[in-house]
C-alpha cells in the first residue's frame, strides 16, 4: 500500500472542524486533475468576480506543491524574503610591513568565523528583528479593493516561522477570517488533509483539462474522494472499520460501483451505506483551456461514463476557452478579470462563478435523467420509455461517439476489452428499440405494469365532459397551461400528440408545466412548439414566438445565477 493510500485511510478530522461554520464564511475549495491545469488562475479570478459585486473576499494558497497565487494578482509574496543590501565594496590598506596590524586582522577574521558578531553588525541585526513585518497570519491586502490574499504556509513556513502550516486545521482558520466568502487553492493530489478539506467546504470544485494525464487524475481524485466521504459517513467506529476493511480489499479506491455490489452479493448491510453515498456525492468540475468542439462536448460526456463505470454523478458547471490573454496578463501580474474582462475565458469565469453560486445558494438544478430502471436498453442510450424512434438514432449516435476506441472520456476507465463489450451492448439496445416487435415484449418485461385501477400515465384526456375551449386573441401570450387546456377542451391525449408530432412524452409534459429546465435549446424548442400548433391548427408562428420568447426570458434570469 502507498503513502498516499495509508494517509487516506487516516481518522477523519475532529468534528468540531466541520461544525465551525461561524460568522458566514463561505468556504469555496478549488482543486485540479495536476499542476499546471488552471486550479491557480480560477481561485485568482473567482476572488476577482467576487469582490466586484460587492463580497469581503479572501483567496488563500494552501497549495503545498509550490503556493503562487500571489502571482496571478501583481504582488509579492507575503511571508516574502529579506531585502536585499547590495555589500559595500572591500578596500585593501597599503602593506607596509607591520606585523602587529596583520595579527590584529587575523584575529578579527577568527573571531568571524566562530561566530562572534561585530559589535556594529549585531545592532543592525537586533533593530532589524524589531522593525515590525507582516503578520504572516492574518491576509494581506492587493490592489483590487474588498480583495485581500492568505498565504496559508503549506509549501513553506512564513518567514519568522520554524515549521510549515497544517491544511488538517485550516478551515477552522479559514472560517474565522473577516469575509463573505474566502476561496481556497488547495492544489493537486490526494492527501487525505486536502481531501477533508474538499469536503468540509460549502462549495468545492475540480479543475481539469483535456488531455488523458488531466482525465486520468480526475477519475482518480473521484474514487479517493468518495472513499473518504464514505469513511467519514461511517455511523460509527465499527462500521469505519468494517468499510475500511471493504476499500482495502478492494484496492483502497475502488469504484463506488464496484464496491456497492460486490457488498450486495455478499447481502452485506453495508451496501446500503455505500449507495446513500453514492446518491449524495457531488462532484462540480471545470473544464480548462478547451479549444475544440470536442472540448466543449467533453465535460457532458465525462458525466457520463463516470455514471456509467462509478455509479456517481460528476456535476459539469462549464468550460474556459483557451486564451493567449491569459499568458499575456500573468507576464503583467495582472488577474484576468481587470486586465481583460471582455475575452472569452473572462466570460467563462464570469459564468462558473454564477454557477458556482446559485450552487451554493440551492437554485442550480442538475441535468435531469431518464426514469428508467438501471442497466436497461433505455439506461443505456440514456431515453425515456417513450423515447421516438428519432430521439433512439441521436442518442445512439451520442453514446457511440463516447465510447468510441480512443475516446479521452473513457481514459482510465475502462479498459479496451470492457469497452468492446460495452459497445456491443449499445448495439443490442439500438436494434431492439428500434424493431416494434421486439420492444414492446422488451418494454412489458422490464417497466413493471400499472395497477388497473388507475389511468394510464400517457393518457392526459380530462375526466368526464371535456372542458370549454380557453379564449385565444392575437395578442394572447402561449403558456404550457394555455396549450393544456387546448388539449383537453379537444379530448385529446397527450401521447396521441407524441405519435402525431414525433416528440418525445418528456418533452411536451414539460412544455406544458413550463418546466424549462427539462428543455433543450430554445431552437428545438420552437420546433416542438411550432409542431403542437399545427396539431391543433392554431397560429405556429404566434405560438412558437410568444412561447420562445418566455423561455429565452427564464434562461437568462437562470444565466445570471
Amino acid at each position: 500500500m502507498s503513502d498516499v493510500d495509508l494517509e487516506l485511510f487516516r481518522e477523519p478530522a475532529e468534528e468540531g472542524a466541520s461544525e465551525a461554520r461561524g460568522g458566514g464564511v463561505r468556504v469555496l475549495a478549488v482543486a485540479g486533475a495536476k499542476g499546471g491545469v488552471g486550479k491557480t488562475l480560477l481561485v485568482a479570478n473567482l476572488g476577482v468576480y467576487l469582490a466586484t459585486i460587492g463580497r469581503r473576499a479572501v483567496v488563500a494558497d494552501a497549495d503545498a506543491g509550490g503556493a503562487n497565487l500571489h502571482s496571478f494578482l501583481g504582488v509579492g509574496h507575503p511571508s516574502g524574503i529579506s531585502t536585499y543590501v547590495p555589500p559595500l565594496p572591500a578596500f585593501r590598506g597599503v602593506d607596509d610591513g607591520s606585523y602587529e596590524e596583520d595579527e590584529e586582522d587575523e584575529t578579527q577574521q577568527l573571531e568571524l568565523e566562530v561566530g562572534e558578531e561585530p559589535a556594529e553588525e549585531s545592532a543592525s541585526a537586533e533593530r532589524a528583528e524589531e522593525e515590525p513585518g507582516p503578520d504572516p497570519e492574518e491576509p494581506v491586502d492587493v490592489p483590487i479593493p474588498g480583495l485581500r490574499l492568505l498565504h496559508c504556509g503549506i509549501d513553506e513556513p512564513p518567514r519568522g516561522r520554524r515549521r510549515r502550516a497544517r491544511r488538517g486545521k485550516l478551515v477552522e482558520r479559514l472560517r474565522s477570517l473577516s469575509a463573505d466568502h474566502v476561496v481556497v487553492d488547495l492544489g493537486a493530489g490526494t492527501h487525505r488533509s486536502l481531501l477533508d478539506l474538499w469536503l468540509e467546504a460549502d462549495i468545492s470544485v475540480f479543475v481539469t483539462l483535456p488531455e488523458p494525464t488531466a482525465i486520468d487524475g480526475t477519475y482518480r481524485f473521484v474514487r479517493a474522494v468518495f472513499a473518504r466521504q464514505l469513511l467519514r459517513s461511517a455511523a460509527d467506529s465499527e462500521e469505519r472499520r468494517q468499510l475500511l476493511a471493504a476499500l482495502r480489499e478492494m484496492g483502497n479506491t475502488p469504484p463506488p460501483l464496484d464496491l456497492a455490489r460486490r457488498l450486495e452479493e455478499r447481502s452485506d448491510p453495508l451496501a446500503a451505506r455505500v449507495r446513500a453515498t453514492m446518491e449524495s456525492f457531488r462532484f462540480p468540475f471545470v473544464v480548462n483551456q478547451t479549444r475544440l468542439r470536442a472540448d466543449l462536448e467533453l465535460g457532458d460526456w465525462m458525466e457520463t461514463v463516470a455514471r456509467r463505470r462509478l455509479g456517481v454523478r460528476l456535476d459539469y458547471i462549464g468550460y474556459i476557452d483557451s486564451d493567449d490573454t491569459v499568458w499575456n496578463t500573468l507576464r503583467a501580474g495582472r488577474p484576468l478579470l481587470v486586465e481583460s474582462p471582455g475575452t472569452k475565458a473572462s466570460r467563462n469565469i464570469e459564468k462558473i462563478a454564477r454557477r458556482l453560486l446559485a450552487i451554493d445558494a440551492g437554485k442550480h438544478r442538475r441535468k435531469s435523467l431518464p426514469h428508467v430502471p438501471p442497466a436497461t436498453h433505455h439506461d443505456l442510450l440514456e431515453v425515456d420509455r417513450g423515447a421516438t424512434d428519432e430521439e433512439i438514432r441521436r442518442a445512439y449516435k451520442r453514446v457511440r461517439e463516447i465510447y468510441a476506441p480512443g475516446s479521452l472520456a473513457c481514459y482510465g476507465l475502462f479498459d479496451e476489452d470492457g469497452l468492446e463489450r460495452l459497445r456491443a451492448r449499445l448495439d443490442e439496445a439500438h436494434d431492439v428499440l428500434l424493431d416494434p416487435a421486439r420492444r414492446r415484449p422488451y418494454e412489458l418485461s422490464v417497466f413493471p405494469p400499472e395497477p388497473k385501477i388507475e389511468r394510464d400515465a400517457d393518457d392526459e384526456r380530462p375526466m368526464g365532459p371535456t372542458p370549454p375551449p380557453p379564449i385565444i386573441t392575437p395578442e394572447t401570450d402561449f403558456t404550457g397551461g394555455l396549450l393544456r387546456a387546448v388539449r383537453e377542451s379537444r379530448g385529446v391525449a397527450l401521447k396521441d400528440v407524441g405519435q402525431k408530432t414525433k416528440i418525445g412524452l418528456a418533452f411536451l409534459r414539460a412544455i406544458e408545466e413550463d418546466d424549462f429546465a427539462q428543455l433543450p435549446a430554445a431552437v428545438y424548442v420552437r420546433g416542438f412548439v411550432t409542431e403542437i400548433a399545427k396539431f391543433f391548427s392554431l397560429d405556429p408562428e404566434h405560438v412558437s414566438r410568444t412561447y420562445v420568447r418566455r423561455y429565452r426570458r427564464w434562461n437568462e434570469e437562470r444565466e445570471k445565477f
